[in-house]
């Protein structure tokens, strides 16, 4: 029943309003963990319950082609696209399953996932039959996946388990340990497990140790503990069955939707409720279609009263929210009288249904027509001469109050307002921040990453203005609205500032504290389940893709577009930034225009920066009362770690050195860096030294990674192992980001070419007065050729004792030579007497 000229499908592209991403699978049929990617959130429950179900041996997607795969490296799953025939309207069509996989007794399984109400569709029952029909001629089974079935807190369980199966070098010799004080069959929690293991390892690899003991064993079915009551924590009993022992297989899905069972509508008590004052109302006196009303109102305002969610009681009934929580409130106020309907109704519109046609054609143009506009169209007019020629009877255009009221009711629908406004998707539902938060179980089981940009002027340690903007990105616990990293470039965010932010959210952050010289401890770190993100490049892009899923293991989702209140956190995190410490600083650029004026009056270098940043981070918004949460953020993660422990990197610290900026080499960037003459190595533009490794070095290629924020050292891997690091002299030892020396240099280009232009007038002055002199001295010398042509002339005018005469003359004239101009002395260092001028004495006349 499979098509082979069926192509398969682009995930991401259908995915629409749903939330998509990557999950680490460890049953794709190879030796190491490939990532399976999914389109909405009942899909990612649906591959994590496969993971976990032990009689699951691979699995893969049915419904990709080769060109996904390729596009996306992934291996080309087996029979995918995994095409099944249906019929449906008396048409035949193909039909691609979610999930296709083989199970331990050999025979293959096809899974779907989707909502039940979707799922109940006539089209989506006809492919659900035709895969139930070939699962039964194949012996195998099919599966549906829907909300009832793939619950959130089985979820939850399994996510917090997928993110401790990462191994790490210890874990073989702790694991013996392990075993040998908790025995098979014995039930205890983890932190009575750890007790008994005593200071012999550090607690962070015990307790981790522990976690993937188990996290194993409940992908084995050898967990016994039911997922779907309790929540995984530190303190839960726990027991692990031996490993030849039969697989405690979760119970199976369903391969039919049942029917819906037909909800009994019970006459709600009218006994005098304690919360409701005054007495009760005889509802008999009204009629049924009010009695009716009556009673659903009641029955709401009483669920409410009760404990109940207002959103999803008002979405249970049928009622606005707004109306349900102003019958509430009424209620408690003059009691049962409140609920009873007085005339409100919904009136049924009395215009013709062709009119209602067009007043909703008309009201989502983009030109956004107004009610008059709307009611004297050239449409409407059209309609009314088309119904009259039909009924034979004059049909009068609707009035204006008609119209308005048809339009209110389209500015009801949000999908119809999105329509008009142009907006690029449809508005989400919102939904309650609060039982979001509260539903996740563990710290950094849920993270959400974003970047942001402040208005801020920065400058070099010499003066140099860098830039007048600066970009951060932040990723917070959704639990505890706790900060893991938080990063600043001064540039564009790229994708080696991204792996910068997770390199901090590993590591701890005492080093930094110590720096920066806060006043309160940043015990943030640790590896999260999830991370949740935007739809920007450095998130969504390969090198992403293989650092969080492929090697931390780490589930990745991504909002769909336009929807920044599926990142509620993280936005209410900027907000903070914007308001307490972007616009408290000196150097802030906001509604100022002069970048120049502005960065020499208040401009202040990164370093700085980033020390009051992570004052800021530290003892501001970790110090700060989360009025959601009612408690101090720093104090609610201490209380979740303590709690439910968090999962941390116990990788080495030089793999995390490769999550720096991997350099490239400009000239050849399919070839690696090699040691120039004199043991040197040229890295933009300046010279790095380290004398007894590149002289190691020499002839061979290597790989350049270093940190954006400091590169007066370079880090150096061969063949993927690190070998060393190189320094640059020109700095002195200094830290000097990225942006600062590439500030400097432009700054030191300027000047250089200041330089080389005066050198340049130099030079032409020179020039110039060279060929002054020149000119001078060939007019002395035709001055002089032309007097001794004169002189020659004199022997045939003068006589001989003439011109002796004359020459005894010349002989006997001394030159005069000229003073030098007249140039006024400098302030004398002692003061000078001036003399009086005495007048002459006059000579008497004879």
């Amino acid at each position: 029943m499979s098509t082979a000229a069926t192509k398969g499908i682009d995930l991401f592209k259908i995915a629409g309003r749903s939330i998509s991403g990557w999950i680490p699978s460890l049953k794709a049929g190879t030796d190491f963990p490939i990532r399976q990617p999914f389109c909405s959130q009942l899909e990612e429950r649906l591959l994590l319950w496969l993971e976990y179900h032990p009689q699951v041996v691979s699995y893969a997607r049915g419904d990709i082609g080769p060109e996904f795969a390729s596009a996306y490296r992934l291996p080309i799953p087996k029979h995918s696209p995994f095409a099944i025939g249906y019929h449906f309207e008396g048409k035949a069509h193909d039909y691609l399953p979610d999930m296709v996989g083989t199970l331990s007794n050999g025979r293959s399984f096809i899974a779907e996932a989707g909502m039940e109400d979707d799922k109940r569709e006539d089209r989506n029952l006809a492919k659900a039959e035709a895969a139930r029909r070939l699962a039964r001629l194949k012996q195998g089974t099919f599966w549906i996946g829907t909300e009832r079935t793939l619950t959130r807190q089985r979820h939850y369980n399994l996510v917090f388990l997928h993110a401790r199966r990462k191994s790490f070098p210890t874990f073989a010799e702790i694991a013996v340990t392990v075993q040998e004080v908790w025995p098979w069959g014995e039930v205890a929690s983890v932190a009575e497990v750890e007790s008994r293991l005593g200071t012999r390892w550090p607690a962070v690899m015990l307790e981790a140790t522990i976690w993937k003991l188990i996290a194993d064993a409940a992908a084995r079915g050898q967990l016994l503990v039911d997922l779907e009551q309790f929540t995984l924590d530190r303190s839960l009993p726990l027991a692990l069955l031996r490993p030849e022992a039969a697989p405690v297989v979760p119970e199976a899905l369903p391969d039919t939707l049942v029917p819906e069972p037909v909800a009994q509508m019970d006459t709600p008590s009218l006994e005098p409720d304690p919360l409701m004052p005054g007495s009760t109302f005889d509802a008999s006196t009204l009629d049924e279609d009010l009695r009716e009303r009556f009673y659903r109102n009641l029955r709401a305002v009483e669920q409410v009263l009760a404990g109940a969610t207002q959103t999803k009681v008002a979405a249970e009934s049928g009622i606005p929210r707004s109306t349900l929580g102003h019958l509430v409130k009424r209620t408690r106020e003059i009691g049962q009288i409140a609920c009873v309907p007085h005339g409100s109704y919904k009136r049924e519109s009395t215009i013709h249904p062709a009119f209602q046609a067009c007043i909703r054609r008309l009201y989502v143009l983009p030109t956004r027509l107004s009610r008059v506009a709307i009611r004297e169209h050239e449409e409407m007019q059209q309609v009314a001469a088309k119904l009259s020629k039909e009924m034979g009877t004059t049909i009068e255009i609707p009035s204006y109050d008609q119209v308005r009221r048809a339009v209110h009711r389209l500015e009801e629908d949000p999908d119809l307002v999105a329509l008009r406004e142009g907006a690029k998707s449809s508005p989400r539902a919102r939904e309650s921040a609060e039982s979001f938060v509260l539903s996740i179980p563990a710290p950094a089981l849920l993270t959400q990453v974003d970047e942001h940009s402040l208005e801020l002027y920065v400058v070099t340690p010499d003066g140099i203005a860098v830039t007048k903007q600066v970009h951060g990105a932040v990723i917070v616990c959704v639990k505890t609205a706790a900060i893991l990293g938080a990063v600043l470039s001064l540039g564009p965010l790229k994708e080696e500032d991204y792996m910068r932010l997770l390199k901090q959210t590993l590591e701890p952050k005492d080093r930094l504290v110590a720096q920066a010289d806060c006043k309160h401890t940043w015990p943030c770190y640790g590896k999260p389940a999830i991370v949740f993100h935007d739809r920007g490049k450095i998130f969504t892009s390969e090198r992403a893709r293989q650092v969080l899923v492929d090697r931390l293991g780490i589930i990745t989702e991504q909002a769909p577009p336009y929807a920044p209140s599926a990142k509620g956190t993280v936005e209410a995190l900027f907000r903070w930034m914007t308001q307490r410490f972007e616009r408290r600083l000196p150097n802030t650029s906001y509604g100022i225009h002069d970048a120049q004026a502005a960065a020499e009056a208040g401009g202040i270098t990164l370093e700085e920066l980033e020390r009051c940043f992570l004052q800021a981070v530290v003892d501001d918004y970790q110090q700060a009362w989360d009025e959601l949460r009612r408690q101090q953020r720093c104090v609610l993660w201490d209380q979740a770690v303590a709690q439910s422990g968090v999962p941390h990197y116990l990788g080495t610290s030089d793999d995390l050195k490769l999550l720096l900026m991997k350099a490239i080499n400009r000239k050849s960037p399919t070839q690696g860096y090699h040691v120039s003459v004199g043991n040197r190595l040229s890295f933009q533009g300046r010279w790095y030294v380290c004398p007894g490794l590149l002289s190691r070095l020499q002839g061979r290629e290597f790989e350049v990674y270093y940190d954006r924020r400091d590169i007066g050292v370079v880090y150096l891997f061969l063949g993927g192992n690190y070998v060393g690091e190189a320094y640059c002299p020109q700095f002195m030892g200094r830290r000097v980001s990225e942006w600062e020396a590439r500030a400097m240099r432009k700054y030191d280009e300027q000047q250089a070419k200041l330089a080389r232009e005066q050198g340049r007038e130099a030079r032409a002055r020179t020039q110039r007065e060279a060929n002054q002199a020149r000119k001078r001295r060939s007019t002395d010398i035709r001055q002089s050729e032309a007097s001794r042509q004169w002189d020659r002339q004199r022997e045939d005018i003068h006589p001989e004792e003439v011109l002796e005469q004359l020459t005894n003359l010349q002989a006997r004239q001394q030159p005069q030579e000229k003073l030098p101009p007249a140039v006024p002395d400098e302030e004398p260092d002692r003061p000078v007497r001036i003399l009086k001028v005495r007048p002459l004495r006059e000579e008497p006349l004879p």
